[in-house]
């Protein structure tokens, strides 16, 4: 795609489009076709793949790691003035996976360093791996460390979300997942009550720098229907306790968990039993509406 505009067209824009050769930034997320790898196979194939923003060494500078579904993850430094450099190599970055969906930036171990964490898919097709966590050196550099802290969650990722959810102030983590298309996500929505490993969301509590698998004890649905797209995480309700909103496709509708007073086990606030309505939804403190996508 072109940024070439008018110079009249330009004046009347609020924002303007630079060039790969002004930026230094020429990433691009290429897929390849085959009898194999195709959406027919996996459904999820044009999802696309994500893009974190923050400053990696602490200069205020926002910079961009951009993921690749199948290709090189990048991660370009800002130099400012809109200027960024490929330092992927000598950040010592790269993936070793074969699917590659969102990333994450957080601080993991809270030592004032973005560390960054990469979902991917893994068990499908010929998709190997597990979730990466490239842990910041502070020098430039970073060290995969996933495994260490039990974050190397082999699956099919879509992204992470990382927040306090039982307010003792360390990041535990919110993984959504998503379902494959085959005969065993069909049925009632009471097939999302048995767990299946891979496919169901996973809630990993930070005890101590060790992630511990806490979806079954905390209510977090995890069944062969869950179609995963995103997550969005507030205090809905305005009890100082974190709420999370899960958006899912196909099987599943818009639902919305909170935790209740005694976390971390969570209330679920849309019953299976509720009827369905049309958008918009609405939330009050008890009682959510539902939404088909």
């Amino acid at each position: 795609m072109s940024c070439a505009l008018d110079k009249q067209t330009k004046g009347d824009l609020l924002f303007v489009c630079r060039e790969a050769e002004q930026t230094g930034v020429d990433f691009e997320n290429t897929l390849v076709e085959d009898e194999y790898h195709n959406i027919i196979n996996y459904i999820y194939y044009y999802n696309g793949a994500g893009v974190s923003v923050g400053y990696v060494n602490n200069d205020g500078l926002d910079d961009l790691f951009f993921v690749s579904n199948m290709g090189a993850n990048k991660l370009y430094l800002n130099k400012g003035d809109l200027k960024f450099q490929d330092i992927t190599n000598s950040a010592n970055i790269e993936s070793k996976l074969s699917w590659n969906t969102g990333s994450t930036m957080i601080d993991i171990n809270q030592d004032g360093y973005l560390d960054i964490y990469v979902c991917s898919v893994s068990g499908l097709l010929d998709f190997k791996g597990s979730n990466e966590l490239f842990i910041n050196n502070g020098d430039g550099t970073f060290t995969e460390k996933a495994a260490e802290y039990n974050l190397d969650f082999s699956g099919y990722s879509t992204q992470a979300y990382f927040f306090d959810y039982d307010n003792d102030r360390d990041l535990d983590v919110y993984l959504v997942n998503h379902a494959i298309h085959t005969t065993l996500s069909h049925g009632s929505a009471d097939v999302r009550n048995k767990r299946v490993p891979k496919v169901g969301d996973v809630l990993l509590q930070n005890q101590n720098g060790n992630f511990v698998d806490v979806s079954e004890k905390s209510g977090i649905f995890g069944g062969q229907n869950g179609y995963g797209l995103s997550a969005s995480i507030s205090d809905f309700n305005n009890d100082g306790l974190q709420t999370y909103m899960f958006v899912m496709i196909f099987m599943k509708m818009i639902t919305i968990t909170s935790i209740t007073e005694t976390a971390p086990l969570l209330k679920i606030l849309n019953p299976a039993s509720q009827p369905l309505v049309g958008f918009p939804w609405e939330v009050t403190q008890q009682t959510l509406m539902e939404t088909v996508l």
